[in-house]
Formats: structure tokens, C-alpha cells, sequence
């Protein structure tokens, strides 16, 4: 029942106050970490165990904190800490607010606003060299992948290991995209491992709920043809992103107007998706898998 609690109250609070979306700034993750670099320095050398002892790390500290505030406090604080974690770390309402801003530039021509933060949620394309067009179109391809970065992984995370698991995943899809960190390249490659090995399962989930909720035939004829990368961070892109685009069903009429009509029909499948899992959430935690 807490796990159903907690859920329904982030994702009101997400969608209620929309102040919140400002105070989710990965500031706070840059000044942990360079305080977590300061008092680590000299003890770990290789920078791939800095970048992936640090979530870890962040982790543990709050499962002790809430294990703590559980045992000699009160439960209440335990909730209110893991509220604010999940909080922080869900972004549904910004997600579907930031393809709100995409529909909007292609409906208007105009260029997107707050651009780096747009494009923190929306992943994936190098603004130096791409032209405005190429960015919207490119991060239209994508909004299946970017829908499973921004609610479905954290929702696995937070249901296999709790808020701070939920964490721990979002420190981690950071350090992929923050290109300001300068990690290099050989160990950007083993925390993209990691966090594919980590999304494996729910972008298989939500590859089944995009065709539950939209063409069922279409996305299972689509699942079996699909061949798996040697990478796999890029094989599950290729896999979301392929099952989502086999999923849209469009009008002769919608296709006068292809890539906005297009993202509409995605955010309407990414809704519907959210509202299946939380309705299976729900049946497992009255089923008693979840407390």
C-alpha cells in the first residue's frame, strides 16, 4: 500500500504544481558529486569506479536514512524522504510539458525554449551541429526511448529497489547526457552497459504495453524481425524506438501535417501506456507483491 502511496502522491504532486519541475535541476547532482570527488581523491584512481561508486554510494546513504527514520523515528519521515526522492526523480509532467514545447515550435516555426534542459529530457541530438529542424524531427524519432528514461525505468527502479534505486538510475542516465562532466569516452561506454542492462526489462514491458494499448498484430510482427546491436545501450534504442514507430496509426488526413500529427499519436500512446502500468501496479500490490 506505501508503494501505491507513494506513486499516486508524486505523480499529483508532478502534475498539480508545476513549480516543481524548476526544482528538479541537476545542480544538486553536479555539487554532490564534485564534493564526492573532493573526499575521494586519492582513494579511487580509475575514473569508471569514481562515476559508478558515486550512485551507488548515494544509494546506500539513503537506504541507511530511511532505514533509521523507519526503526527509531517514525515511518512518516521515512514516507515524506522517499516522497521527495521519487519526486525528484519522476518526470512525467515535465516530459509530456517538453513535447508540448515540440508541438508548439512545429506548429509556430519557432525555436524551442530553455534548449539544454529540453534536450537533458529529450536526449540525443548534438545542437552545434544539427539545424533546428533536424532536432525536432530527430527528437520525435525518439520519444518512445525518452519516455522509458524519463517514467518507466524509474518506476522499475523504484519498485525493485525503492526511491533510492530510483536515484541511483537517474545519477547514472545523467552522467550519459552531461556532456559539461567531460567523462571520457571508455567509461561513458561501461555506465551505458550498465544502464542498458538496467532498462532491459522495462523497455520490453513497455514495448508490450505500446502494443497493448495501440496496434497489437503490427508491433508483434515488428518484435520478431527486429535484430539485436552488438551494443546494447543502442540496441535497446533501436528496439523502443522500432516498436513504438510500428505502433502509430495515422489518417490520410494526419499525414498532411506527418511529424506533429505523428507526435500527437505518440504522446497519446505514451499516455495510455503510463495509465496500463499503473492499473497492473495497482492489481500486483493488491496481489500482495509489493507493500
Amino acid at each position: 500500500m506505501i508503494t501505491a502511496l507513494l506513486i499516486i502522491f508524486a505523480l499529483i504532486i508532478e502534475y498539480i504544481y508545476d513549480p516543481i519541475s524548476n526544482m528538479k535541476d541537476t545542480m544538486v547532482i553536479d555539487i554532490t558529486f564534485d564534493k564526492y570527488k573532493s573526499l575521494t581523491k586519492g582513494y579511487i584512481k580509475t575514473k569508471y569506479y569514481l562515476y559508478i561508486s558515486f550512485p551507488i554510494i548515494i544509494m546506500f546513504f539513503f537506504l541507511v536514512i530511511t532505514y533509521l527514520l523507519d526503526n527509531y523515528l517514525h515511518s512518516f519521515f521515512s514516507f515524506i524522504i522517499s516522497l521527495i526522492i521519487l519526486v525528484y526523480c519522476l518526470k512525467p509532467s515535465e516530459f509530456f510539458q517538453k513535447i508540448d514545447d515540440l508541438k508548439f515550435a512545429i506548429n509556430s516555426d519557432e525555436e524551442i525554449e530553455e534548449i539544454n534542459r529540453f534536450m537533458y529530457i529529450m536526449d540525443g541530438v548534438d545542437l552545434k551541429k544539427a539545424s533546428l529542424e533536424c532536432v525536432k524531427k530527430d527528437t520525435a524519432d525518439n520519444l518512445f526511448f525518452n519516455s522509458v528514461r524519463n517514467i518507466f525505468s524509474v518506476i522499475f527502479c523504484f519498485l525493485m529497489l525503492g526511491p533510492s534505486g530510483s536515484l541511483a538510475y537517474i545519477i547514472l542516465d545523467y552522467f550519459i547526457y552531461a556532456s559539461h562532466l567531460r567523462i571520457d569516452q571508455k567509461s561513458k561506454k561501461n555506465i551505458k552497459l550498465i544502464v542498458a542492462l538496467i532498462d532491459y526489462i522495462p523497455i520490453r514491458l513497455c514495448a508490450f504495453s505500446f502494443a497493448v494499448v495501440a496496434d497489437f498484430e503490427q508491433c508483434m510482427k515488428t518484435w520478431k524481425k527486429i535484430e539485436n546491436e552488438k551494443n546494447l545501450y543502442d540496441s535497446n534504442i533501436n528496439f523502443i524506438n522500432t516498436i513504438g514507430e510500428s505502433s502509430i496509426v495515422l489518417s490520410n488526413e494526419d499525414k498532411e501535417n506527418l511529424l506533429l500529427n505523428k507526435i500527437i499519436f505518440i504522446q497519446s500512446v505514451i499516455t495510455r501506456s503510463l495509465l496500463a502500468w499503473l492499473s497492473l501496479i495497482g492489481l500486483l500490490i493488491i496481489g500482495g507483491f509489493f507493500i
